[in-house]
Order: C-alpha cells, then sequence, then structure tokens
C-alpha cells in the first residue's frame, strides 16, 4: 500500500476542521445557515439607519445601500471575523489537538479560509438582492478589488493569529482586541471616503494599514471614486510584516502554547 504524502494527510486535515467548523458555528441557530446571510444584512440596514443613509445619501458618487455593502461586508467579514476566529483557534479545539495528525496552524488555516468562503458567498447573495432592489453592486474592477481583499485577508489572518500565540501567555491582549474592534471600525473609514476629511487630519488617520484597505478596496469599487491617502506599500509592508511575525512566534512557541 502507497504511503500518502504529508500534502495530502494535510489536506484531509483541513477539509476536516473545515466541516467540523461550519458544523459546529451553524447547527446550533434556529435558521441555520440563513444567519450567515441575516447577519451582516441586518448590520447593514441598522447602520444605514444609524448614519441616515436614505436615497443617495451623502457620499456623491454612489447609493449608500452600495457604499456601506461595498466598505462594511468587506471589513466585518474579512476582517473582524478572520481575525477573531484566528484569535481563538485554540479555544473549543483542544480535542482535535490531541490527534496526531492535527496541528493548530491547520485549525488557523482552515478557519481562514472558512471566512474567505464566506465572504465571497455571502457577499454574492446580498449582491443579488441589491441588484433585485434597483441598485448596481458590482465592482468597476473585480480583480483589483479580489486583490485587495486577498491582501486584507491576509492580514486579517496573520494579525489573528499572532494575537491568540501572543494571548496564550497574556490574557490581556485578548480584552484589548475585544475593546479596539468598534473603536476600528470607525477609524478605518469604513462608513464615510476620506476625500470628505479635511486634510489636516489625514496624517493623524493614516497610520492605520486598515484605512488604506478600505480606501484602496473603494478606490476600485468605484471608478468614480480617487482615494486621497491609499498606499497599497504601506498596506503590503504590514501585512508581510505581521506574517513574518506570525510565523515565527508559531514556529518558537507552539508547543509550549498547547501545553498550557
Amino acid at each position: 500500500m502507497k504511503a500518502r504524502s504529508a500534502f495530502s494527510i494535510q489536506k484531509d486535515v483541513i477539509f476536516a476542521i473545515f466541516i467540523r467548523e461550519m458544523v459546529t458555528r451553524f447547527s446550533s441557530y434556529t435558521f441555520g445557515n440563513i444567519w450567515l446571510v441575516l447577519e451582516p444584512l441586518l448590520m447593514m440596514i441598522l447602520f444605514m439607519v444609524i448614519f441616515g443613509a436614505r436615497g443617495r445619501g451623502a457620499y456623491g458618487f454612489v447609493e449608500a445601500p452600495v457604499f456601506i455593502f461595498s466598505a462594511f461586508l468587506t471589513f466585518r467579514l474579512l476582517w473582524n471575523y478572520t481575525m477573531k476566529q484566528n484569535f481563538s483557534a485554540r479555544n473549543g479545539t483542544q480535542g482535535l489537538l490531541e490527534y496526531r495528525q492535527v496541528r493548530l496552524f491547520d485549525v488557523f488555516l482552515a478557519r481562514s479560509i472558512i471566512e474567505g468562503a464566506l465572504f465571497i458567498v455571502v457577499g454574492l447573495i446580498i449582491a443579488m438582492g441589491l441588484v433585485w432592489l434597483g441598485y448596481d453592486p458590482w465592482p468597476s474592477d473585480l480583480l483589483l478589488v479580489l486583490a485587495y481583499c486577498l491582501v486584507l485577508w491576509l492580514f486579517a489572518a496573520s494579525f489573528g493569529m499572532l494575537g491568540c500565540m501572543l494571548g496564550s501567555f497574556a490574557r490581556e491582549i485578548e480584552k484589548f482586541i475585544s475593546l479596539m474592534t468598534m473603536p476600528l471600525m470607525f477609524l478605518s473609514a469604513v462608513f464615510f471616503p476620506m476625500s470628505i476629511i479635511p486634510p489636516q487630519y489625514w496624517k493623524y488617520l493614516t497610520w492605520n494599514p486598515l484605512l488604506h484597505a478600505m480606501e484602496l478596496i473603494r478606490e476600485a469599487w468605484f471608478s468614480t471614486y480617487t482615494s486621497p491617502v491609499a498606499d497599497l506599500q504601506y498596506l503590503l509592508a504590514f501585512t508581510l510584516i505581521f506574517m513574518a511575525l506570525a510565523m515565527s512566534t508559531y514556529r518558537l512557541s507552539w508547543r509550549r502554547v498547547l501545553a498550557r
């Protein structure tokens, strides 16, 4: 009998974790997988009401529902969910990690893939709903949007992975990350374009790499919008730094983390 390769074993392990995570996360809800669409949709409606987004709103270059759809869904699913799922990867998976074939990195990878896939599926469903309502939610440059989303996804996965590794040594990190989630949503230009912010405040807000991700995605999504501050090199630098830190920290301390 031919021995299986390490890649083949890891592929099956990640697929098994993928199925387990999907069943665990959504089987307990009454609406089941429908909640995948309902949760971001309800949140989008809530924020449209809060910001008074009716008709074309105050954005000028695009209808308010499309504006919030393009930014909120990206921030919520790609950044927030991917980061938090990786950050809590060690919680609730102790039983899995007792199997010799399963590594903590497999859990990180499976959870990141789930969030990336959910972003695409949920985005398509809500986009078709917006089309039915008479809006045009499709990106002007789809490939460029996906490329920027990929960078944001890698940044979120790396940030969550690094937070998980460091959080096992200092529980305060978990509280800090939970507290910064909501302020980051307002500091990352999710509900407003940077073109409406006075230039004297740009130098403070642009320290945030998530703001650059939101602005780059918005610029690629809407042909009528040009960001005054978006910097791809800045975002890539942060992504590569956090990827290197996450991988280094994992390689040096994964055994110690599992032993705690």
